[in-house]
Parts: structure tokens; sequence; C-alpha cells
């Protein structure tokens, strides 16, 4: 029987230790900072993007993984006899799906899935996909499986401050005077069609919001309770885990699984953000 790997962009925000435990290869994208260009996750990491800000006021860009970056990194899988199931950041907010199908186009046995996701929504669906290669499904197959699962996986988050995103061109001064005036803690959605919105806004102390917005996105109906992500982009270790535990105290999740936001997460949202990441069914 053929092998196959489960591939995917680096925006899905694994630890080392969580892409080695599931078998998940992660290719970097390119981050711009001051000048010189990173790979996310490699060579630069959220901490180095919050130092630029504070001390010279300026934010990254991220640039997609190049149409030849993609075909190396298939191709060495390839040459060791898998077939290939790449998940992409969502192609509504990046060209690193357009650029991985090109890559693809004389390879047979490479299957790109355009998540419609970013963060850990695209890892819950590349954990599914393991799950698959296990039972002995074929690549093809599970690339049809996971691109039809996509819509199910919720994917959200819960800003600590604008002011990023202000800087990045993504909202106005006076959004972010407003957010801060009332105590605006606004959450930003992964619609279906792999775009990026306004939820809903809650108000009040960090730490009593973070809650009331676990609560608000765990009492919907059909929720896969095999697992949850729970992603941050920087917050206290103490509290990271009174929420985990809040959640395992609560909800019934087989695994709760804790991630850190990488420099894509990072750099539009800012230190502090809280984030869920999980499947209907």
């Amino acid at each position: 029987m053929k092998k196959t790997v489960i591939t995917a962009d680096s925006p899905i925000d694994l630890s080392a230790e969580q892409a080695s435990r599931y078998g998940i290869e992660i290719i970097p994208l390119h981050v711009i900072l001051d000048s010189r260009d990173y790979l996310d996750g490699v060579d630069i990491t959220p901490d180095d993007i919050y130092k630029a800000y504070n001390e010279k006021k300026i934010l990254p860009s991220t640039s997609a993984i190049s149409v030849a970056e993609y075909e190396t990194f298939f191709q060495k899988f390839i040459s060791d006899g898998y077939d290939v199931v790449h998940l992409s950041l969502s192609s509504a907010i990046s060209s690193t799906h357009q650029n991985a199908k090109i890559a693809s186009m004389e390879m047979d046995n490479v299957h790109i899935v355009d998540t419609r996701r970013l963060s850990t929504g695209m890892a819950v669906l590349a954990i599914k996909g393991t799950e698959m290669v296990a039972s002995g499904m074929g690549a093809a197959e599970i690339a049809s499986n996971l691109t039809a699962m996509r819509d199910k996986v919720s994917t959200s988050f819960l800003l600590e401050t604008l002011t990023y995103m202000n800087k990045g061109g993504r909202c106005s001064a006076l959004a972010v005077l407003g957010a801060n005036i009332l105590g605006i803690k606004p959450t930003i959605e992964n619609l279906d069609d792999g775009s990026l919105a306004v939820g809903k806004k809650f108000r009040g102390k960090t730490s009593m919001v973070r809650r009331q917005y676990i609560d608000e996105k765990l009492s919907s109906p059909n929720i896969d309770y095999s697992r949850i992500f729970v992603d941050h982009s920087g917050i206290d270790n103490d509290e990271l885990m009174e929420l985990k535990a809040y959640i395992e105290d609560n909800y019934d999740f087989d695994e709760v699984l804790v991630s850190r936001a990488g420099s894509t997460i990072s750099t539009h949202c800012g230190p502090g953000t809280f984030a869920l990441m999980f499947m209907y069914n």
C-alpha cells in the first residue's frame, strides 16, 4: 500500500512536538521584518515581532511560499515513496494555496487542500487527516474528505488589543480609541469562504471575558468532542493553564491541546490574543 504524508503551511501553528507527535510536516512562510527575510517558526518568533514593535514601532509583512519552494518540498516526500496531502492556508487571505496548486500540477501524487482556515483551525483538519492515513485511506480520498470537512471547523480569535490591527491597516484609529474607552474585546471569525470578519464583541475584565468567550463558543450543539485547541499569542502561563483547566472541568473533550500562535497570527492580532479551534460533527 502506498504511504501518505500530511503536510501543511506554517500558519498551522503547531509546536515542533505536536507536529512530530502527529506526523505532520510543515513548510514555512516568509516573514519580512526590518528589511530582512526570515522563515516563520524557524529563525523568527512572535516575541521577536513584539520586541521590534515596542522598540521601533515597526511590524513585519508575510510573504507566500514560492512555487519553487513547494516543488522542492513535495519532491523530497515523493522521492521517499510517499503520496502527499498538503493543507494550505486559506486562499482568501494568502496566495500560498495557488502557489502550492501550481507546484503540484505535474505531480499526480500530490493533493492540495484549501483549508479556508488559519492557525490551529488548519491543525484540527490535519490531525483528522493523519487519522485517515492510519486507517489505511488513500491520499486522494483523504484530500476529498478533508475538503468536505473544512466548513465544520470553528476558528475564531478573541483580541486583547486592536493596536496591531490598526498598525497593519485593518482597522481605524477611531475604532481602537473606542474599543479602549469602552473596554471592548472583539472576536475575529474565520468564515466558510475562508475570509475573516468581526464577530461578537465582549466587554469587561480580560480574565472574565475569556471565560465568557469559552462558554459562548462551546454552547453550540453538535460539537465534536475529540479535541480542541486552546491557541494564544502570549498569555501568562498560569492564566493559560487555568483556562485550559476550565475547559477540561466544564466540557467533555477527549483532548485539550495548547498551542502558541506563530508569526502570521501574532503580527495581525498582537499579544494577548486567545483562541479556540474545534470541529462540529
